[in-house]
């Protein structure tokens, strides 16, 4: 055991692997955005705000019920399979494998059968005097559950099997394929080609997957074999508090879009899921690594108080150096990014972005501490925390737009993230002996009176002059602030020092 221990110190003691791994599964992850958002400025200006509330409902639908049957086979099933990978002969990987995927096909039926019952009623409350129109079309996307099911199964393979560099090819080569199926439809056929798109783009997604993986190994099935399936459960239930995160997250989203849309107008729905998008992209890329390395890697030091501790605050430290000066950014830049993605009618979600853009401050330090629950299996405390944010996240949300529109939307986000974390920090604090250390405590103290007066600017309505020298000084601030105590870390004066010697080298030649 303190083999093991040593080891885990050695290869992931200090910021240099956190960074090399924010680059590595961020950088992929970054392409891919700019590519959804290229989509997405097409899809905007072709089918305006209306269209856009389609999009989201139909996708928020496809995911929940997704989430609530697939079992998150690509993250709950990685550690049994990397396991069978790393210690056990070929054989026992082929029948993890075989495994897998007999569960893949099998909760794909069921999540598909279960929204051809459902989705008629779901259609009624939603659409109303429109029901009939979109009915039928709702019924045509749920294979699109089947096929998400199986490519989430060949996902988890990939990872599993560390072909991490499949994963990410796919993750851009999805993006492609959603750009240049979706756009021409858009374009010859409007809104009522939001549904073929789905269906087409979600289809050849599986079929890139299954390209990578059937050469590693042949697809073998038995999804109605019980011995099998009951070999499935056992693999997956260790992750079972990330699935019920991801059905919790997912209905959420979903609830909320749909209240929105009976409370407001066709358009509240479009521009909430705007604001999300915006507001995710930026930390979604520089989050990508903590589920493929942070978290086994945590999984292993998990019993050693001390080791963990320094893991955890190595993510957080690091994700608030790195995301405080790029969210600032985000956030002053906003009113420019907005009609740059999207169309002139998307600005309404502009300030709920900004404002909402505090709560993924919150988030950097949430997220990483999070994962300690999962490493742990405490399923029953993860599964409470998830559905008290949940819960937060949709009370405040529509109450905020109740009372202030969209500007309280983003309130009431970045209030659901504030709580989040004082909740889960308090709860891990308390239960672990989890400690935040003092660098964490300073790095999130010195930025937040920099988000705070961003936000101020914001809801006051200041002059466009002061607004933008304000955004300036704030963004620099927080970037001079990163970047001092980033240097201070050992790894980085050694990488500049690199860097330079390469560079002089050059211009002596």
């Amino acid at each position: 055991m303190e083999d093991k221990e040593k080891n885990i110190v050695k290869e992931g003691d200090g910021y240099g692997r956190v960074l090399k791994y924010l680059g590595i599964f961020g950088g992929a992850q970054g392409l891919s955005i700019l590519l959804n958002m290229l989509r997405t400025k097409i899809a905007s200006t072709l089918l305006g705000v209306a269209g856009q509330s389609v999009i989201a409902l139909s996708n928020r639908t496809i995911q929940m019920f997704s989430d609530a049957t697939g079992l998150s086979l690509s993250f709950s099933a990685i550690r049994a399979l990397s396991d069978a990978y790393e210690n056990a002969d070929e054989a026992v990987v082929e029948r993890c494998v075989k495994v897998v995927r007999s569960v893949a096909l099998f909760t794909g039926l069921v999540g598909m059968v279960l929204m051809l019952i459902v989705t008629p009623y779901i259609s009624d409350w939603i659409f109303e005097d429109s029901s009939a129109y979109y009915s039928g079309r709702f019924l045509a996307l749920s294979p699109v559950v089947f096929f998400m099911a199986v490519s989430n199964g060949e996902i988890a393979i990939l990872r599993g099997i560390r072909q991490l560099n499949k994963v990410a090819v796919y993750s851009v080569a999805t993006s492609v394929i959603s750009l240049l199926v979706a756009v021409p439809l858009y374009f010859f056929v409007g809104v009522g080609g939001v549904f073929p798109a789905i269906f087409a783009t979600a289809f050849l997604q599986m079929s890139v997957l299954l390209y990578f993986s059937l050469p590693l190994y042949a697809y073998r099935v038995a999804p109605f074999s019980f011995a099998l399936l009951r070999e499935g459960i056992d693999i997956v239930k260790m992750g079972a508090g990330f699935i019920f995160s991801s059905i919790f997250s997912s209905f959420a989203l979903w609830l909320i879009c749909a209240l929105l849309s009976d409370i407001g107008d066709g358009k509240s729905a479009g521009l909430f899921n705007t604001a999300i998008v915006m507001i995710t992209m930026l930390p979604g890329v520089l989050f990508a690594a903590l589920d493929s390395e942070y978290y086994p890697r945590l999984s292993g030091a998990v019993e050693n108080v001390a080791l963990r501790n320094r893991m955890i605050n190595e993510q957080v430290e690091v994700q608030l150096l790195v995301q405080s000066p790029l969210l600032v950014a985000f956030m002053v830049a906003m009113p420019l990014l907005v009609p740059l993605f999207y169309d002139g009618e998307f600005m309404p979600a502009v300030s709920m972005a900004q404002i909402a853009l505090m709560g993924m401050f919150m988030r950097t330090m949430t997220y990483p501490i999070s994962f300690l629950t999962l490493a742990k299996s405490d399923t029953l405390l993860f599964v409470f925390l998830e559905s008290m944010y949940n819960l937060l996240l949709v009370a405040l949300v529509v109450a905020g737009y109740v009372t202030k529109g969209f500007v309280g939307v983003g309130a009431g986000i970045a209030l659901a993230h504030t709580l989040d974390f004082l909740l889960v920090y308090g709860m891990l604090k308390f239960r672990y002996g989890l400690r935040l250390s003092g660098n964490a405590a300073k790095y999130f103290f010195m930025q937040l009176p920099l988000f705070i007066a961003m936000a101020t600017v914001v809801v006051g309505g200041f002059s466009d002059r002061l607004y933008w020298t304000m955004g300036a000084i704030c963004t620099l601030f927080s970037l001079l602030l990163s970047i001092y105590f980033l240097k201070k870390q050992t790894v980085l004066p050694d990488t500049f020092r690199r860097l330079y010697k390469k560079i002089s080298r050059k211009f002596k030649k």
